[in-house]
Order: structure tokens, then C-alpha cells, then sequence
């Protein structure tokens, strides 16, 4: 199947070549976080704006071609005591000019620490922009934040150019929930175990030591 594959017949069809692509540029970047933690946050804002542009010709680049990717995250309080909360992510990522290398497109799980589009595998599906959103409910089990859970709910959206298909004209989404254990309470580290489920039956297992966002 490999000469009807996605790579193959992407790159065939912009001129890139099949034995090896690579992007090579310059990039920035603009920050604002004011949350209360990085790695587990209860309030504050974060974002992330970043434009990349690549050259052709470039520490061995393939192809000219520019990026922008948009990052902002926030969260709310539900009890006065904290104990529950939500959590909302939005994230796009688009290549606004030029043509990019297969593997350089946006996907799912696309973002910079993997942790987007959970119930689905890493660029299971990929485009020239791609949009994101996800809120999670939060949870604290114990009085001691010993024990918490999660529950989630995102949807992914993409573009594929070749076939004419635009943002917001068919979403991904999935859902799921997960536990959490203590085991930094002063820095409020959890370890995570979540459970993603998507459409045609796609679903994941994620296991990691700080919030998904």
C-alpha cells in the first residue's frame, strides 16, 4: 500500500521528495502565562502565539513555507474550596503560506508535549491547518488532593486542500476520564492515568506526571 499512502501521494502531488524531508527556518515566539502552576493549574491564563518560517535551500530545507500556531489555555473555579474545576484549551495550528512537508503538517496529538486530542493516535489525522478544542472537569476525590479525577471532552478539525475539505466541515471528537494520585504536594504534581475514546473506534491510554494542560 505504500505507493497509495497519504505521505506518498502528498509529497508526489507538491513535489517533495519521498527518500527524506526538512524544514529549516527561524521562529517567533510570544508568551503570556500568569497562571499559579504550570504543571497543574487552578487559575490564571496562558497565551502562546508563534510564527515560523522556513526556506528552501536552507541547512538543507525542502521547501519555502510559513506557520503560525496559537495557544491560549484558562481555568475556572467551580467551589469556593477549588475542589472542582474546568479547564479550557483552544489551539490551532496553520500553515499560511508556501507548502510544508508531510510530516511537518498539523495533526492531532501535534502540540509541543503531545498531549492534545487524547483518544486518538499521533497524526491520526493531519492537514494544512487544524483547529482544537477541549474543556475537562476536574475533581478532587480527598480533602487531601490525595485522589482526583477527570473527565474530558475535545474535538479536532482539519483541512486537506487536495480533496477541498475546509475547517469546521467534519470534527474528530472524543471523550474520557482519568484518575489522579498525589505525589508532590507542594508543587500539586499528580500522576495521571486517562482513557480517551474517539470515533471508528479509535481510543489510547495516557500515563504522565503533569496535566494534560
Amino acid at each position: 500500500a505504500w505507493p497509495e499512502s497519504p505521505y506518498v501521494t502528498y509529497s508526489d502531488a507538491h513535489g517533495l521528495p519521498l527518500d527524506s524531508q526538512v524544514a529549516a527556518g527561524t521562529s517567533l515566539d510570544v508568551l503570556w502565562d500568569n497562571r499559579d502552576s504550570f504543571i497543574n493549574a487552578d487559575r490564571g491564563w496562558l497565551a502562546k502565539a508563534s510564527y515560523r518560517t522556513l526556506f528552501d535551500g536552507f541547512l538543507g530545507g525542502d521547501s519555502t513555507w510559513q506557520k503560525l500556531n496559537l495557544d491560549v489555555r484558562t481555568y475556572a473555579s467551580l467551589s469556593h474550596d477549588r475542589r472542582h474545576r474546568l479547564a479550557f484549551w483552544w489551539y490551532a495550528d496553520l500553515v499560511v503560506g508556501g507548502v510544508a512537508p508531510f510530516f511537518d503538517l498539523p495533526s492531532t496529538a501535534g502540540d509541543t508535549y503531545g498531549r492534545s486530542a487524547r483518544g486518538y493516535a499521533e497524526g491520526q489525522f493531519r492537514g494544512e491547518r487544524l483547529a482544537y478544542g477541549e474543556v475537562e472537569y476536574r475533581a478532587t476525590l480527598m480533602r487531601n488532593g490525595l485522589v482526583s479525577m477527570v473527565a474530558f471532552l475535545n474535538t479536532t478539525t482539519v483541512t486537506n486542500l487536495d480533496t477541498d475539505e475546509r475547517l469546521f466541515d467534519s470534527f474528530a471528537t472524543a471523550g474520557g476520564a482519568g484518575v489522579r494520585l498525589l505525589i508532590n504536594k507542594r508543587s500539586k504534581t499528580n500522576l495521571c492515568l486517562d482513557f480517551g475514546f474517539g470515533k471508528q473506534g479509535s481510543k489510547g491510554v495516557y500515563l504522565a506526571i503533569q496535566e494534560a494542560f
